[in-house]
């Protein structure tokens, strides 16, 4: 699994500092969260250059 979570370290978002989720600042993992719902596939895909 790849979890998708805040952090009480918003200031190192951006730099490598887990096991692989995905950090988020607080206030847009809640915002995340609003918008969606329980059981949605959330597709995680690389960035474009």
């Amino acid at each position: 699994y790849i979890y998708i979570h805040g952090t009480d370290e918003e200031g190192r978002l951006g730099a490598p500092a887990s096991h692989g989720c995905i950090r988020m600042s607080n206030r847009a993992v809640v915002e995340l969260f609003d918008r969606v719902g329980v059981d949605t596939l959330v597709v995680i895909a690389r960035q474009r250059q």
